[in-house]
């Protein structure tokens, strides 16, 4: 029998602002193999672009706690949500972690604390519209569309992120297509630099990817920096 007496809620923990807040992007997206090349080019647009790519997938692939996902969303300000694989036809089952994880981005910025307020985010879609079938709370926020396209989605990301970038990184920002130019160049490298390393690219965790990538982006704006210097001095 209830004795009717209420236990006091514990007091929520206070969270501090995360060191790199303003440019971490927390992804929320399919991890199956079939959307990994859009994964793939998502994060390497996202590092291209200055900023840092964040995801469940930071610790491990295995045995991801909720509480953890909880944790990034807090200590990022802006997020990148995919709902393609949310289908409605028969004997199909819908991911519903992908719009789990969207209403708990827009919760946090509703109701966390004073920075959680800057949060912002871009839905990415396969389909136009689509989304209007299963989620209709999402009126007027059409999200942007990838039609499952790598280089389609690196353009939704660069030309969303663009606008969020600080003056002094966004002129260095390229344009969709040469993005996507870097990240065919990246791919066709990647093979070898991981067999430098003693790595198999198809099998990198998701840590060791951005690594590769981040090293990768570095390496290579330092070889565009030496050409440009060798060249200005070629025409004095």
């Amino acid at each position: 029998m209830a004795s009717g007496i209420k236990t006091k809620r514990s007091s929520r923990r206070k969270r501090e602002k995360h060191g790199d807040y303003d440019f971490n992007v927390f992804i929320n997206c399919p991890f199956d193999d079939e959307f990994k090349p859009l994964f793939h080019a998502i994060v390497f647009t996202l590092h291209d672009c200055g900023f840092i790519a964040r995801c469940a997938l930071e610790g491990s692939s295995q045995n991801i706690r909720f509480s953890r996902i909880l944790d990034i969303i807090g200590e990022c300000r802006y997020g990148i949500h995919d709902l393609s694989r949310i289908s409605l036809e028969a004997n199909v089952m819908p991911r519903n972690n992908m719009p789990l994880e969207l209403g708990v981005f827009i919760g946090c910025r509703e109701f966390g604390t004073a920075y959680d307020y800057e949060k912002e985010y871009l839905v990415l879609d396969s389909v136009p519209h689509r989304y209007k079938e299963h989620i209709t709370d999402l009126g007027g926020e059409d999200p942007s569309i990838h039609f499952n396209s790598p280089k389609e989605a690196i353009k939704c990301v660069r030309d969303w992120i663009l606008h969020r970038a600080p003056p002094v990184e966004r002129k260095l920002i390229p344009s969709p297509s040469i993005l996507f130019e870097r990240l065919t160049l990246f791919f066709a490298q990647a093979p070898l630099l991981c067999s430098e390393r003693g790595l198999v690219f198809e099998e990198l965790q998701f840590s060791e990817y951005v690594e590769l990538v981040t090293e990768w982006i570095i390496s290579a704006r330092e070889k565009m920096e030496n050409f440009d210097r060798l060249a200005a001095m070629a025409t004095k």
